[in-house]
């Protein structure tokens, strides 16, 4: 199959490029990003959309001008209309990871220009590789059944959607379509910088394991998070399923309260997905929450008095009365939907 029909069909599939309204492309100029902003452009007519290209300058090396106005150009050359975002204080960041920092500012960007322009789609350009890749990470760092799912091809995310056409397409097929198309792209230095682990495990991890255990491995990763994902989606339908019947919500999400009977009777693996279900809808992600909060939730409800309470992340606690399980902010915060992209 073609590339261009594999990415029409992927997109046909994700059901939200035909309301005829504006799409927007992440746009890096490296080679990814360069290949499916062409293919956009050469579908959008006949899909019913507008392409609008939208590069983030990260500020974080020398090429970053250069990479802005190689963007621009080809903007100018496609006749699509550009928007560029800047990271003022990059090297500001004092601690936590700069590869999660820089996503971070990445989709807020998005997501003003989404707003701004009246967008409810943003396009990225990860691949087959990528996926295989983050699904890795997710194992060497510790992670469930939810990280398992790697990267997907569509996510909603309060008022746009987030969609991944490349994800089943590897690399080395991108690269052979700008090579017969003659379309440049931009090489991104930082990538071959072993200080970063997603380049530690690409550069590294991946080639000795291909190498000395399973030539597969990438085809092998892929699966698991193709099989991950199919059993998450169902815990995750019967949970809410739950969640809508006996959560009781109120509008100004500060609180949820779960009957402590029904949710005591569920299987473990749908307590947990109705806490994250709680947690998500009070402040739009579940970051931070790990096997170690869910144990000690296991323990409130076998072991300690009514009354006690479990502190999560982020100031969110979790309290068992005697008719329900009440979820509750201790403290405001600002629902940053950014930080749940993956």
């Amino acid at each position: 199959m073609h590339l261009i029909t594999k990415v029409k069909k992927n997109i046909q599939s994700a059901e939200f490029f035909g309301y005829r309204g504006t799409v927007i492309v992440g746009v890096s100029g490296g080679s990814d990003s360069m290949a499916l902003t062409h293919l956009l452009h050469a579908l959008q007519y006949e899909l019913g959309f507008h392409l609008h290209i939208a590069h983030f300058n990260h500020n974080l090396r020398r090429s970053a001008k250069a990479d802005q106005k190689f963007v621009e150009e080809v903007a100018e050359e496609l006749n699509v209309p550009c928007s560029v975002g800047y990271w003022k204080n990059a090297k500001a960041l004092k601690k936590g990871s700069l590869e999660e920092a820089a996503r971070t500012e990445r989709f807020k960007f998005f997501r003003r220009l989404a707003k701004k322009i009246n967008s409810k789609v943003v396009v990225l350009a990860h691949t087959e590789d990528d996926l295989a890749e983050t699904v890795l990470m997710r194992i060497l760092r510790g992670t469930g059944l939810q990280g398992l799912r790697g990267i997907l091809p569509r996510r909603e995310l309060e008022d746009i959607w987030v969609i991944r056409p490349l994800l089943n397409i590897k690399k080395s097929a991108i690269l052979t379509y700008l090579k017969k198309k003659k379309i440049p792209f931009r090489a991104d230095p930082t990538n071959r910088q072993k200080k970063f682990f997603r380049n530690k495990v690409r550069l590294e991890l991946l080639p000795l394991l291909a190498r000395r255990y399973n030539h597969n491995i990438k085809e092998i990763l892929i699966n698991l998070a193709k099989n991950a994902g199919t059993d998450y989606d169902y815990l995750e339908n019967q949970a809410q399923k739950i969640f809508k019947k006996h959560a009781q919500c109120p509008s100004n999400r500060k609180t949820v309260s779960i009957d402590l009977n029904v949710f005591s009777a569920q299987h473990s693996a749908i307590k947990n997905m109705i806490v994250r279900l709680s947690i998500q809808w009070m402040k739009g992600d579940t970051n931070r929450l790990t096997s170690a909060h869910f144990r000690e939730i296991e323990s409130l409800l076998n072991d300690r008095p009514k009354g006690a309470i479990v502190h999560l992340p982020q100031g969110i606690c979790l309290k068992k009365n005697i008719q329900y399980l009440v979820l509750f902010r201790t403290q405001p915060f600002i629902r940053d939907s950014s930080k749940i992209f993956v």
